[in-house]
């Protein structure tokens, strides 16, 4: 137990309720303890709602289709099994004798089931503010890794998003410029059929229209 805390980077205040998430119902039934089953419930609404939560943030400019899918891989059984190996959740897990003589500690079901418990447990333990803090600790490397599949630039975005509702085509304009002429700062603006959908602020032209792009798409959305 001792070990997963220090891999979840949280230390509980009330240690049974860790035990109790690492408790798979084999293990409770031969030793007549409450097992992990409701804690694995709430949990699996806690992770539903970060998750929700850190992507409408993170990804402004997807539709909801796009954060249906991204949402869908991040909660997948398989997804949350390999973030249980990596912090070596299997080990820490009471089975029964059947479950272990099956390998049971490198189960997807049972290491996803147990991770969704111990976002519970945290739940309830710290609040939900640790409990998002800890996921998304734990989702870090995992969302590194996806980002490129959204990843295209703001600009390319909003111009695929355009014409797939209309033949025009946004129009970017530096609308001032401020600073020295060795350190210049950008404004630009995004048009579409004369009208200002988007402004914003770079180094650079580019940068400046990225920054332009960026808040059309929210107000698009």
């Amino acid at each position: 137990m001792k070990n997963i805390e220090d891999y979840l980077g949280y230390h509980f205040k009330d240690p049974n309720l860790l035990k109790c998430a690492l408790t798979h119902r084999s293990y409770a039934h031969e030793k007549n303890v409450e097992d992990n089953e409701v804690l694995e419930f709430l949990g699996d609404a806690v992770l539903e709602l970060i998750i929700r939560d850190y992507l409408i943030k993170a990804y402004p400019y997807l539709t909801e289709g796009e954060l249906s899918k991204l949402k869908a891989y991040l909660v997948a059984e398989s997804t949350l099994a390999n973030i249980a190996r990596r912090i070596h959740l299997g080990e820490a897990l009471l089975l029964g004798k059947g479950e272990m003589k099956n390998q049971g500690w490198d189960k997807d079901s049972i290491l996803c089931d147990a991770l969704e418990a111990i976002l519970a447990a945290i739940y309830l333990d710290g609040g939900f503010k640790e409990a998002y803090n800890v996921l998304l600790g734990l989702y870090s490397p995992l969302i590194k890794k996806i980002r490129p599949d959204f990843n295209k630039d703001y600009k390319s975005i909003l111009q695929e998003r355009i014409q797939s509702t209309q033949k025009t085509l946004p129009r970017y304009k530096i609308l001032r410029v401020i600073g020295p002429d060795h350190d210049p700062t950008f404004e630009a603006g995004l048009f579409i059929k004369n009208k200002m959908l988007g402004r914003g602020m770079g180094k650079s032209r580019k940068e400046a229209e990225q920054a332009a792009a960026k808040e059309a798409l929210k107000n698009l959305k």
